[in-house]
């Protein structure tokens, strides 16, 4: 009989491949969501209608699900159900980490508490609940520092204090931004934001699946930001490091995860290596996203990271090892100004340069194009991704096929 595995909330189609994986390792899948999409029904053997949002209904449908037919694993690949997965798995006796673990990992807070009890190195913070609270940060940390909420995710209503003579204002713009009703990853541990040390040097993220307690790594993705919002534009794997350097980023982030207690599923751990070396920025308790882990991972080392989640949360042996040699990167084309997208042009030509796997349209003709802090999610464009044998010759090629797309924004 083959093994089911339940995902909630898959969210987005443009992964389904993360589905494919499953299906092509004999799993069926269970999904757990508002509705299902037309694109991935074809993947989906057991549709589960139910509020995602609302943890307690979420756990008493499942909890009669798993009575009519057990699940045998259970998974989310988003920040927001890393604490319902913990829930679902201690309720229903499957894989899965503790709930206090997940509130570590989901909560940026307990995150830096974690770490602090154990001397894993971080940047300094201070928890803020109000304006006198960032006023008194700001004197502790000192300038220049980052704002941020405690459980918002994909660089959502990050902000650098460059002095203190704007505080009120950031305070309330920040207010602002994590009121929005559209946004509901804003409603996690809601009111509570972390004022941190700015740290400066080049960002990784260290991507693996823990295994009843054993730490498997498969390797370090090389990152790169925007410099006003943070927001990830590029990605390369593996990372071009010394090896003094990848051991020193590898041993960081396997503290951070022994801290929290981090023992079953994927995880993506995300480090600046500064002058004092690396510290953790924070800890992810799900996979690597913007196609680091469903293109990169596979494209230049032959991993199926996605594959040994699976089967990870489903309590059985995983393999990481690499299987090729190459590199893989990812850069996203980034809208400097705001309105509607008009047309695309030049998608034939990126398409053609050397290296080139995929081209991704992430917003298309009609959708509209608005810049952060305003709103999050409309600004990166487009996605190319590209397979090298070298590390240089990926990054020429991406800024090569990048630089052919042309939106017109009106």
């Amino acid at each position: 009989m083959r093994k089911q595995i339940l995902v909630i909330d898959f969210v987005t189609p443009k992964r389904k491949n993360t589905l494919l994986t499953a299906k092509n390792l004999g799993l069926s899948i269970a999904l757990a969501a508002k509705s299902l999409p037309e694109e991935i029904a074809e993947y989906v053997d057991r549709f589960i209608e139910v509020d995602t949002e609302d943890t307690n209904a979420l756990l008493e449908v499942l909890e009669a699900e798993h009575k009519i037919k057990k699940f045998d694993g259970v998974i989310s690949f988003w920040d927001r159900y890393v604490e319902p997965c913990a829930l679902i798995a201690e309720k229903l006796d499957l894989p899965g980490n503790t709930v206090d673990t997940a509130i570590k990992t989901r909560s940026k807070f307990m995150t830096r508490i974690s770490l602090a009890e154990q001397a894993v190195p971080q940047p300094r913070f201070r928890i803020v609940k109000s304006l006198d609270d960032l006023i008194s940060a700001a004197k502790y940390i000192g300038f220049p520092f980052i704002f941020k909420p405690v459980g918002a995710c994909s660089s959502r209503g990050i902000f650098k204090v460059e002095s203190g003579h704007n505080l009120v204002e950031i305070y309330q713009q920040m207010l602002e931004v994590s009121n929005n009703p559209d946004d509901k990853m804003f409603k996690f541990y809601e009111g509570e934001f972390l004022a941190e040390e700015y740290m400066q040097g080049p960002e990784f993220s260290v991507e693996g699946v823990a295994s009843f307690g054993v730490i498997h790594i498969a390797g370090i993705t090389e990152k790169w930001t925007t410099e006003n919002n943070f927001t990830e534009k590029q990605h390369l794997f593996p990372a071009r490091l010394e090896e003094s350097q990848q051991a020193a980023i590898l041993d960081v982030a396997t503290r951070a995860l022994t801290a929290i207690d981090y023992r079953q599923g994927a995880f993506h751990v995300e480090l600046m290596l500064t002058s004092e070396g690396p510290k953790i920025v924070e800890i992810n308790g799900r996979l690597g996203g913007d196609f680091i882990t469903t293109h990169l991972l596979p494209l230049a080392q032959g991993i199926d990271i996605s594959a040994c989640s699976f089967l990870a949360a489903l309590g059985e042996e995983i393999d990481l090892s690499k299987k090729l040699d190459n590199h893989a990167t990812v850069k996203f084309l980034i809208a400097e100004t705001e309105g509607v997208l008009s047309a695309w042009s030049g998608c034939e030509e990126a398409l053609a340069v050397k290296g080139v796997q995929e081209l991704f349209i992430e917003r298309k003709e009609g959708a509209s194009v608005t810049l952060p802090p305003k709103k999050y999610g409309e600004f990166r464009l487009a996605a190319v991704i590209v397979q090298a044998e070298r590390s240089c010759d990926a990054l020429a090629q991406a800024d090569m096929a990048i630089n052919y797309l042309a939106p017109s924004i009106v």
